[in-house]
């Protein structure tokens, strides 16, 4: 099997928030909202996030529903930035437009990496990394 691509896609509760989110805490500041869907074009992937309506009407064909991640998120979206300063700034900029820090960044004693985490407006989780190969 070879892969052409992978898609993620997650249901959003406030679109214009979420759009506000990605476009500054990102820095992506192209992107838009597009029959109830945001895409985001990363490496590597493309994350769809997806109006509440928009989600259910697309995840029923799998046979699920729209749920939120609440305290305790079973997924994690981990990307590798280009410096530390970036994951900072990510942090720094998260609850400016409607995200949390999740855990403030630090050198991860097992791993090496520079590490810090945020949620965006509707609770997903990020994980923003600094590999420790480009320390």
């Amino acid at each position: 099997m070879k892969i052409r691509t992978t898609i993620v896609c997650l249901p959003i509760q406030h679109p214009d928030k979420t759009l506000t989110f990605y476009r500054n805490v990102f820095g992506l500041p192209d992107i838009k909202i597009d029959e109830g869907v945001i895409t985001i074009e990363l490496p590597n992937l493309s994350l769809f996030l997806m109006e509440t309506n928009t989600f259910e009407i697309y995840s029923r064909q799998a046979g699920r529903g729209v749920q939120f991640p609440k305290d305790n998120a079973g997924t994690i979206i981990s990307c590798a930035l280009m410096s530390k300063e970036d994951v900072d700034a990510a942090l720094e900029n998260a609850p400016t437009y409607g995200g949390a820090i999740m855990n403030k960044a630090m050198i991860d004693e097992t791993y090496g990496g520079y590490i810090g985490y945020i949620s965006d407006p509707d609770g997903h989780l990020w994980e923003l990394v600094y590999p420790p190969q480009q320390s």
